[in-house]
């Protein structure tokens, strides 16, 4: 019987927040997993953040909040924090500090009008590389040099993302389709990546309790549980790897992450009754499509104009529109999503009867490439 759940979740209003500081959409978030859950403040003796983009957050809210914190801890992995902070959360309960540890990401980077990666210095600064845009740029290039596919396969991806987010009326994009031609008429940002290409960059926060699955039943919502928990960080990947230098690889490498979590959960992908893939970039999706196994490599973007990937298909993904067309709360936004789907609070793209999810994360990190998964489910 699975261990640990996720028994309180807090998601904040999307979009563009002039006025709000990222520390105060943490508290706001952090009151609204509380009241979730059903928990008192003082009972919440976890508290785990990853800093926002904008206005940093230090922690402060778990001050505001008036939690009853023995630890505090600050973790980044850039897109991959989000399933790392599931992970650190049950660490510290393991090791008996805690029994109810609170997970926060916030940013106003949308209010600040900043530039995600714009000017950070990094290694690979002297060959251009100044943003994950760029890195992920490269991807597509070695992905459409080695399968002789288009961007024209990642447009599907882009369009099945905002279709799925045109239902929600809490997406930034709601009611706001695009078309394959719209995605191709767009703007390069880093060729060949379009402006269609890359995630929204929003204000807001998300917030979720780990908790034993035990304490999670006298709780008020729906305990989803952490099945299985899979990461892997390959310093080399993306950057260095047998003859390559920087060039990015056309392939993902996620088996350590997908074999952890498939193992621990004893499932299958076909076990799996809803998917929300991290994608800060269409690329970053395809690439996950296939390393995880719904088709075969080179084949996403047929895949998906196949009618696979949205909310109402057989295979469906990203029901939200997530980062690209919902909001960029970073991995934080997949773990809400693959909860409200598996609480039944999916509304207009609730997947039916969905009782198992598999959420990734990706980090592109000055250290390498960070991919973390978890599976989890309602019992």
């Amino acid at each position: 019987m699975p261990k640990y759940a996720i028994a309180g979740l807090g998601v904040t209003p999307q979009g563009a927040l002039p006025g709000s500081s990222a520390e105060k959409l943490a508290w706001d978030a952090v009151e609204l997993a509380l009241a979730d859950a059903g928990l008192e403040r003082h009972q919440v003796n976890g508290y785990l953040y990853q800093q926002g983009f904008g206005e940093s957050t230090s922690g402060m809210a778990a001050s505001r909040a008036s939690l009853g914190t023995h630890s505090t801890l600050q973790i980044n992995s850039s897109g991959a924090s989000g399933i790392l902070a599931i992970a650190t959360a049950i660490g510290l309960i393991e090791a008996g500090t805690a029994e109810y540890v609170v997970c926060v990401h916030a940013t106003n980077a949308r209010s600040q009008a900043l530039t995600i990666g714009a000017g950070e210095e990094n290694q690979h600064a002297i060959f251009g590389l100044f943003s994950p845009g760029a890195q992920s740029a490269l991807m597509a290039q070695s992905y459409f040099h080695k399968y002789t596919t288009t961007s024209a396969d990642l447009a599907e991806i882009a369009v099945a993302l905002r279709s799925n987010a045109v239902p929600r009326s809490d997406a930034c994009m709601f009611n706001r389709p695009i078309t394959v031609e719209d995605h191709q008429n767009s703007r390069f940002i880093v060729r060949p990546l379009h402006l269609l290409d890359y995630c929204l960059v929003t204000d807001g926060a998300i917030a979720f309790i780990v908790t034993t699955t035990e304490r999670a039943r006298d709780l008020k919502t729906i305990p989803v549980e952490v099945l299985g928990l899979g990461t892997c960080h390959d310093v080399g990947q993306g950057y260095t790897r047998g003859a390559n230098t920087v060039l990015g690889l056309p392939d993902f490498n996620v088996e350590p992450a997908r074999e952890r979590a498939f193992a621990k959960a004893g499932l299958g992908i076909a076990d799996i009754d809803v998917f929300q893939f991290y994608d800060a970039f269409t690329i970053i999706v395809a690439l996950q499509l296939e390393a995880y196994g719904l088709c075969g490599p080179g084949e996403a973007g047929d895949w998906v104009r196949a009618g696979n990937f949205r909310w109402n298909s057989k295979r469906p993904c990203n029901t939200s529109g997530t980062l690209h067309s919902w909001a960029y709360v970073q991995g934080f936004t997949h773990v809400a999503e693959g909860v409200r789907q598996l609480r039944g609070e999916g509304g207009s793209t609730q997947v039916p009867g969905a009782r198992t999810a598999l959420v990734t994360n990706v980090g592109i990190t000055g250290a390498g490439q960070a991919q973390s998964a978890v599976i989890m489910g309602v019992m």
